[in-house]
């Protein structure tokens, strides 16, 4: 997993979520839960777009579940992959 995908996704995070003060985004763990955060299902499609415009890539309809993403390394790891399959397709 690239650690510019990594740094990019934090930084996503920081530009399009309303963080409370209380929370640092830095501290969060990887493995966190984003609700945290006060993620739900309508920033999460709000950072779907971010990843796609960011990234390249297109997220799969089917998979647009946000109990499914609900981590950092989550959101990370599907993406690491798709930026691959493109690579490789």
């Amino acid at each position: 997993m690239s650690i510019d995908i990594k740094e990019k996704v934090l930084n996503m995070l920081k530009e399009n979520l309303e963080v409370s003060e209380e929370v640092d985004i830095d501290q969060l763990g990887f493995d966190d839960d984003l609700s945290v955060l006060g993620v739900n299902s309508m920033t999460f499609i709000k950072l779907v777009i971010a990843a796609e415009m960011e990234f390249g890539m297109t997220w799969d309809d089917e998979e647009l579940d946000f109990s499914n993403f609900s981590t950092i390394n989550n959101i990370i790891n599907y993406i690491s992959s798709s930026t691959e399959n493109q690579t490789l397709g």
